[in-house]
């Protein structure tokens, strides 16, 4: 399992969280990403430098809009663009429910519906590439679980589109509901909304101390302050995990049927599903269908395995799973998995990649292998 605990003793940013986690990463993993991010608004340019923060070194997340663009108000409209980006499927999904969160806590304070709630700061692209950015992170650097501290708010006065607000503003302090906060000693708005959304659908737990670590990241805010206005993520990877193995037999579903529960499940974040074919008592043929899941997941997905399937009883087993500690590198365009630990190196082609290269030049995957490997 890999966990990542933020250090929020100075608030919590969007730019200042991908910041903190893009400095965790060597050379060529932070080109890789900031190159994806540069391809998916074509009036946006995404940068990182290194900036000093009250003598500690950090990183900056820096967003550039070309053009002036209209503010997205819309989240119907922020989901469009969100979808309209060349990533994965659970990157986009999850940086769509973090949006959902902030309109949520956007037409509570206003009294309207989530469909018609107007989205301002928090509309706007640079906070649309913070949002995406950081859930892209995650995912790329295959956390499991994700730590907290308390977070600090600032106190004072903010201006908004709205007006003058007090800090924390109005739609943060809605979004910090149930989440450990304090105001700190300095007068400034720490925290945002797109920082704290992002905390709040990610965060696993909130806590006072980190632990163990073996890589920490810097990331630093705009504002300069008395003490240094950063963000730390420490991450601790370990050579094993636990997941729960959830069982059941059936022999009663049709073979569509099945297909599709078994889409259902990896489509929900199941860490893999599979089926089998077995033999069942009065020699019946049937199948096995078993679900891997993390512990937190383990009632969730034993409920929609009773929705999707006919069967009346899951097993539910806990297992340590040994794992290899995976990297993705890229080489002309190739995106390669590299894998190492029990003194084993592994590497394998991404296979999309494969695909994409096959289909381009109408050879076969095959080919496409040995031009790859060239």
């Amino acid at each position: 399992m890999k966990s990542l605990y933020l250090e929020c003793n100075m608030g919590v940013a969007g730019d200042m969280l991908c910041a903190s986690l893009l400095d965790t990463l060597d050379t060529k993993n932070k080109e890789y990403i900031i190159n994806k991010l540069n391809t998916l608004l074509s009036d946006v340019t995404v940068s990182l430098r290194e900036v000093s923060k009250n003598g500690i070194r950090a990183t900056k997340f820096d967003v550039d809009i070309k053009k002036d663009g209209h503010t997205h108000t819309s989240i119907s409209e922020i989901y469009n663009i969100i979808d309209s980006f060349d990533l994965p499927q659970q990157v986009k999904g999850n940086a769509k429910a973090v949006y959902k969160l902030i309109a949520e806590a956007e037409s509570k304070i206003h009294g309207t519906t989530v469909t018609d709630v107007h989205l301002h700061e928090v509309g706007t692209k640079d906070a649309i590439i913070d949002i995406t950015a950081c859930c892209l992170l995650i995912d790329y650097l295959q956390i499991d679980k994700i730590m907290c501290s308390p977070i600090a708010t600032g106190f004072g006065e903010v201006k908004t589109a709205h007006g003058i607000m007090p800090v924390p503003a109005p739609a943060t302090a809605e979004l910090l509901s149930k989440i450990p906060c304090f105001t700190g000693d300095i007068k400034s708005e720490l925290t945002t909304p797109t920082g704290v959304a992002l905390v709040k659908f990610f965060a696993n737990e909130f806590s006072a101390s980190n632990g163990e670590y073996e890589k920490i990241g810097y990331g630093a805010g705009t504002k300069d302050f008395e003490k240094p206005n950063i963000i730390r993520a420490f991450i601790k990877g370990n050579d094993t995990d636990t997941v729960f193995e959830l069982r059941c037999q059936i022999d009663d579903m049709t073979g569509e049927e099945l297909g599709y529960a078994l889409n259902k499940m990896l489509t929900l974040g199941a860490k893999d599903a599979y089926i089998k074919p077995i033999v069942m008592k009065k020699s019946r043929p049937a199948f096995e269908f078993t679900v891997i899941c993390s512990p937190a997941d383990k009632d969730e997905f034993t409920r929609q395995m009773f929705k999707h399937t006919t069967t009346l009883g899951i097993r539910q087993i806990e297992c340590v799973r040994a794992i290899l500690d995976r990297k993705i590198c890229e080489k002309n365009g190739v995106r390669i998995k590299r894998s190492h630990g029990y003194g084993t190196q592994i590497e394998k082609i991404e296979f999309d990649d494969i695909v994409k290269i096959a289909e381009e030049n109408d050879i076969s995957v095959f080919e496409a292998k040995k031009i790859i490997k060239k």
